[in-house]
């Protein structure tokens, strides 16, 4: 990054507020106290998410572009898992003193980008100053009178499992790919990576078509995004419904037999990586037998539960090992 004289608050939102875009609902947007936004419905669903550089990402190996497309993305997909339209994001930037204008100025393009592409808009928000980059946004939707949200505790026995995308995985092995130390991003080109660069650009900004979610996925059963992996996100699925869930491992072989060439290289199993892989912010949901919307594919079965509490994830019938991601706990 070059050094940039610093230019204060004001300085900065010069620089950041052009790039937001302004829809006839949008009342009061940014400048102001507070946004006000017209609602095409009563029923607000609402979100919120952070990410934490260090924690969530690592500077040198992706962009601020892709940083604002990332904390987009994962706040919009759960707005989309609830069967609603996302209206509005509202962000909170902190960052070091000494942070480059540029890098605010991106993180809004890619923020603002990525909310225009679900016909949302970002309507304000803060700035501050921290020790790390830190990005908190929160999502505003509408849920459509009369339409019940779509929760997880929907899935019925004899319920297809089903996914919002073609392959399952990628994000995990891009994640690899970044901590093995090889990869560096520098201007957004990736380097290190060799063939496998479209991994690391699915980690560090993956595009699900969220739009499945208010608009076929509204006649799931139950669903959810799929952000700590299929495993943990299918275990939340089972426990809230009292079922089981059976994954179909012919279904999901071709999603790890894609990631086999560069587990090879970095001796991994890639079938952790579709298993328990998070960050793919997909929807992951529940359909009536026969009934699986185009663009999901199906991935696996609704059994009744084991017992009382048995209300795992299981492959083909057999036990998975490891659990996914916890913010609080290394995983198994």
């Amino acid at each position: 990054m070059t050094s940039e004289a610093p230019l204060g608050e004001a300085g900065l939102l010069a620089r950041m507020l052009p790039h937001l875009s302004a829809s006839d609902r949008l009342e009061v947007g940014p400048g102001d106290d507070a946004a006000v936004v017209r609602l095409p419905s009563p029923r607000m669903v609402v979100t919120t998410d952070t990410l934490v550089e260090g924690h969530d990402f690592l500077p040198d190996a992706t962009t601020p572009v892709w940083i604002g497309r990332k904390a987009a993305v994962q706040n919009l997909a759960d707005v989309a898992a609830m069967g609603a339209r996302p209206l509005a994001l509202v962000v909170a930037l902190s960052a070091p003193a000494d942070t480059p204008a540029s890098v605010f100025e991106e993180l809004t393009i890619g923020l603002a980008g990525r909310a225009e592409a679900e016909g949302a808009e970002v309507v304000g928000g803060d700035l501050g100053r921290a020790e790390q980059l830190t990005v908190t946004v929160t999502a505003l939707g509408a849920l459509e009178e009369g339409r019940a949200p779509v929760l997880r505790s929907g899935a019925r026995v004899g319920d297809v499992l089903a996914i919002g995308s073609a392959r399952l995985g990628r994000s995990a092995a891009g994640l690899a790919l970044v901590l093995s130390g090889r990869i560096r991003v520098d201007d957004g080109r990736i380097e290190g990576a060799g063939p496998h660069g479209d991994l690391v650009a699915w980690h560090d900004a993956p595009e699900p078509d969220l739009s499945l979610g208010w608009t076929v996925g509204r006649g799931a059963s139950a669903m959810m995004d799929l952000s700590d992996g299929l495993v943990r996100d299918g275990t939340r699925i089972a426990r809230a419904s009292g079922v089981q869930l059976d994954l179909d491992g012919a279904a999901l072989a071709p999603d790890a037999a894609q990631l086999e060439p560069l587990a090879v290289e970095l001796d991994a199993d890639p079938w952790s990586w579709v298993l328990h892989g998070g960050e793919e912010h997909a929807m992951l949901a529940t359909f009536a037998a026969g009934a699986v919307p185009v663009g999901f594919r199906r991935i696996g079965r609704v059994l009744p539960a084991g017992g009382e509490k048995d209300h795992r994830v299981l492959l083909d019938g057999r036990e998975i090992r490891g659990t996914g991601f916890d913010h609080f706990a290394a995983p198994v």
